[in-house]
């Protein structure tokens, strides 16, 4: 009965090692893919083109704002909190 115990002792164990070395796997392939997602979004978004782009736009948002009554300061601070929500 004793050499049954440690024997079922033994596969639990070897068991639940074996569920412990997937979810790692799993997790080092899910972070390899994240980490390859934000590499290619950091070049894609740092491509010279939309970069100028953005620039423009926030631009056009920052002289749209003082035509439509708000002063500098107002529409820096609008086109600021603009900006940072899209990061």
């Amino acid at each position: 009965m004793k050499n049954l115990c440690i024997a079922v002792v033994a596969i639990i164990a070897f068991f639940v090692g074996s569920i412990n070395a997937q979810e790692k796997k799993s997790l080092n392939f899910m972070n390899q893919q994240l980490s390859e997602q934000l590499l290619n979004q950091t070049m894609a978004l740092s491509e010279p083109k939309l970069v100028k782009a953005q620039a423009e736009l926030l631009r056009k948002h920052y002289e749209a704002l003082i035509e439509s009554g708000f002063n500098k300061d107002q529409a820096l601070q609008l086109v600021v909190a603009m900006a940072s929500q899209h990061k």
